[in-house]
């Protein structure tokens, strides 16, 4: 017998990819999301689509107007700064706890995805960078050990990838991130859970500030942009 589809699932794979079309640039701001043509595209039935919209609008990504339909938008940049605040206490609490329980085996592991980011930017792959960042990240995360805390920061990773995605395109900030993540990685193979913490809060603030400079010069407007 067929296992039945998991309708959850089905909706978060529909919403990862509309983020994936908002970030990439073929969706666009201010444009009409039209639902036969995702469906088809996506090939599903128009209940996930429409579920997906909905998460989407949570996250101030879709705008559902009554009678119109659904259009692409974007957060107010007060709203973004929010949440990159909150995703900051998340992480540092993170690398504290993992830092503690850092151990041979598991730095092993976290040099084999440090490695696969030098390659990436030494190849100055950027979407490559983030999918192994967003592992590296992740990586932490679980090591963390805080089944509430991961929850939490579940919650938010769809919402601020988005963004994190876009501020690698500010000036220097490639260079800036690998930098940082050099330091990371110093701190958790000393296993100085200070350093560790702080190191990660700079790494957030970076690239919050990298992408408030983004939208003060309308360069996250452009087409294609990460």
């Amino acid at each position: 017998m067929m296992k039945p589809v998991d309708k959850k699932s089905l909706e978060s794979q529909v919403a990862h990819n509309l983020r994936e079309m908002i970030r990439q640039g073929v969706l666009l701001k201010g444009q009409k999301v039209r639902e036969a043509e995702l469906c088809e595209k996506m090939n599903v039935s128009r209940t996930p689509v429409r579920e997906a919209l909905r998460v989407l609008k949570s996250e101030g990504l879709i705008e559902l107007i009554p009678q119109k339909g659904a259009f692409v938008s974007e957060p107010p940049i007060e709203t973004i700064s929010d949440m990159f605040g909150v995703m900051t206490m998340l992480e540092c609490e993170v690398a504290k706890l993992a830092a503690e329980k850092m151990s041979p085996e598991t730095m092993k592991k976290m040099e084999a995805l440090h490695a696969k980011l030098e390659k990436n930017y030494a190849e100055n792959n950027i979407e490559g960078y983030l999918r192994i960042n967003y592992e590296f990240h992740r990586f932490i995360q679980t090591l963390a050990g805080n089944d509430v805390l991961s929850e939490l920061i579940d919650s938010l990773r769809d919402k601020i990838m988005l963004y994190r995605a876009q501020q690698l395109h500010h000036e220097g900030r490639f260079k800036e991130s690998i930098e940082e993540h050099r330091i990371i990685m110093q701190a958790f193979k000393a296993q100085n859970v200070q350093k560790a913490k702080n190191a990660m809060k700079k790494h957030l603030k970076k690239q919050h500030d990298a992408l408030i400079n983004l939208y003060m010069n309308g360069s996250s407007k452009r087409k294609n942009a990460y």
